[in-house]
């Protein structure tokens, strides 16, 4: 049944710390749990991606997590084994990379219907010294963990620190163990298990109303496994993971674990139980990795996916490489990512969504006869699409103001700064078009420098997935 597996369960393990690290004493007692793969050792980098600063006590990690699909050792309620050599396919894969001051994080997913050429491999995970041109989730199945590190590390250039695998024997039984995981969803969302034209079963058996619910550990696992919901593409799929992880962390963050040492026993025995890693995350290393995140919040933990483009087939993407080579130089230099706009004007944030994308209605509220005209001329000039002009229910605005749908959250940034940055307030049902009120301070709108920085969410981000 259980045919899809992701990541979120490493992430925990690394992320729930934050909030528990002190809790270390029952990861020393649950550490035999853990299973530790030593023959990957000299395909990573050990310290990090880039030195300490003089005043850090810590390196940057990039650390690979792969969610398996494989159903061996996982019992027959999963099904049968999706290859030969018992791995299974990375139906899940990101890079987490964790700052060296331990301020933030971030954790780009890896599209499984990448098109990529990456190195071949024997079963056993070393080169054979050939090239293959397929999907990325293959690589798993061809050679395994060796195969994998191998083809990231070949695609971005980034240094591995750590290697994390998960398999979806434990999932239902961490969310359980927390209580459940609570998850937004714009609209209900139905996801039967039925026969397609081939006789074959498909769908999650997921069924949950428009709103929020608190996923047990089967729910749990359909909601992030479906891919016959929404537009039925995964990276739709990665964006409900993304919002599940972060709820998880949230979780995570908030109840109360470490007043309940039962209830911390359960989740870290849960956790360990469902991990492969590397020697580097085992013993000692372990525990100084863990309490290294104390003190980091949901709201510094950021999730993108490879900024990508559809292939012709229609069925598998194509990465951007140049918008994909900054999260990778920031991987590699313990940068900010998104980084700074370049030739952008003094103070304007990073921007990623072109003018001519953003509708505006632009109402007159300063009782300035012409303003909000002047204001949609400078506006259209700059790009905006300007949907109408007309006057406000009021003329006694002192200052400009924007209404939007929460939908657009990152789209608005462009408007905020082209308007000379007025008060956004969010709109629940408004629809795509903004609504730019014109006070008695308006000037003139200025021009926004965008950049090719992919947008994200963070894990404090509890907005409905779609």
């Amino acid at each position: 049944m259980a045919r899809r597996v992701t990541a979120t369960l490493s992430v925990l393990t690394l992320v729930l710390t934050i909030a528990c690290a002190t809790g270390w004493s029952a990861i020393n007692r649950l550490e035999g749990n853990l299973t530790v793969n030593t023959s990957i050792s000299s395909l990573l980098s050990g310290g990090g991606s880039a030195t300490a600063a003089s005043d850090a006590t810590y390196t940057a990690e990039n650390i690979l997590v792969v969610g398996s699909d494989t159903r061996t050792g996982q019992g027959t309620g999963y099904g049968s084994t999706v290859d030969s050599a018992g791995n299974g396919q990375s139906d899940t894969a990101f890079i987490l990379h964790i700052s060296a001051d331990r301020k933030s994080a971030f954790a780009v997913s890896i599209p499984r219907d990448s098109w990529i050429t990456r190195p071949g491999c024997k079963a056993d995970g070393t080169l054979d010294g050939t090239s293959v041109t397929g999907k990325f989730n293959a690589a798993f199945a061809a050679g395994g963990a060796g195969c994998i590190i191998a083809a990231v590390k070949q695609l971005t250039g980034v240094p591995i620190s750590h290697f994390v695998e998960v398999n979806f024997k434990g999932f239902k039984a961490i969310v359980d163990a927390l209580g459940g995981v609570s998850v937004c969803a714009t609209t209900p969302i139905s996801d039967p298990i039925r026969k397609d034209s081939h006789g074959n079963y498909e769908g999650s058996g997921l069924n949950l109303p428009a709103g929020t619910s608190v996923l047990s550990g089967d729910q749990a696992l359909a909601f992030v496994r479906a891919r016959h919901i929404g537009d039925g593409s995964d990276l739709a799929r990665i964006n409900r993971q993304h919002k599940f992880i972060s709820s998880i962390i949230r979780s995570a963050s908030s109840s109360g674990l470490l007043s309940s040492p039962v209830k911390l026993f359960q989740v870290l025995s849960a956790v360990t139980g469902s991990l492969t890693v590397d020697a580097g995350l085992s013993g000692d290393s372990l525990k100084t990795f863990l309490i290294s995140l104390q003190g980091m919040s949901p709201a510094a933990i950021k999730f993108y996916t490879v900024p990508n483009t559809p292939r012709n087939d229609h069925e598998n993407v194509l990465w951007k490489t140049a918008d994909a080579d900054l999260m990778w130089n920031a991987m590699i230099n313990d940068t900010a990512y998104p980084p700074k706009a370049t030739g952008a004007p003094a103070g304007q944030p990073v921007l990623t969504v072109h003018a001519q994308d953003v509708a505006v209605t632009v109402l007159n509220g300063s009782g300035i006869v012409g303003l909000a005209r002047r204001a949609a001329t400078q506006l259209a000039a700059l790009g905006f699409t300007i949907a109408s002009v007309a006057n406000a229910p009021s003329s006694d605005h002192s200052t400009s103001m924007i209404t939007y749908d929460p939908q657009w959250n990152v789209s608005v940034h462009t408007l905020v700064w082209a308007a000379g940055n007025p008060q956004a307030n969010a709109v629940a049902g408004q629809g795509q078009t903004m609504i730019l009120i014109i006070g008695k301070n308006w000037t003139a709108a200025r021009a926004a420098k965008i950049t090719n920085a992919a947008t994200g969410t963070t894990a404090a981000d509890a907005s409905c997935a779609n």
